[in-house]
């Protein structure tokens, strides 16, 4: 047993992990069961993209939770918004696509209410899943068209 293995984690360090461990499992799920979608970057770049964003999440609730507790309307977004996200890449629909921009630019706002620091962790979530589920818009359009 090393002094490492004997010292009791913190609170904050098993939030922290447990707030990663949900987030990515979520991601995890989402990338196996997710129909492919068009994305304006190289193919190889959407995994490391797709999970960053999903790290940038956790630690962003993660410094929420510090603030504000787990029963916080922070944190409330913050589970739609990434329910959301995994109901959206597994069927991606136009509506739902609108729903979880709304939903992820409201949990920005939360965020940026209670922790500063929160909402700039989460701004380039909100920007990656704006810089996705735009294309998404685009090619809706296109097939209500056929």
């Amino acid at each position: 047993m090393t002094l490492l293995d004997s010292t009791p984690d913190s609170k904050q360090t098993r939030a922290l992990k447990l707030f990663l461990i949900a987030t990515l499992a979520v991601g995890a799920v989402a990338s196996v069961v997710a129909r492919p979608s068009p994305v304006p970057v190289a193919p190889w770049l959407v995994a490391p993209l797709w999970t960053l964003s999903y790290i940038l999440m956790a630690v962003a609730a993660w410094l929420a939770w510090k603030r504000t507790g787990l029963h916080s309307p922070a944190l409330t977004f913050y589970a739609v918004q990434l329910a959301l996200n995994l109901v959206w890449r597994v069927w991606p629909v136009q509506l739902l696509g609108w729903a979880m921009d709304f939903v992820v630019l409201a949990t920005l706002i939360v965020f940026a209410r209670r922790n500063l620091v929160a909402a700039l962790t989460f701004l380039p979530c909100v920007i990656w899943s704006l810089f996705v589920s735009v294309p998404m818009s685009g090619l809706w359009r296109l097939s209500m068209l056929d």
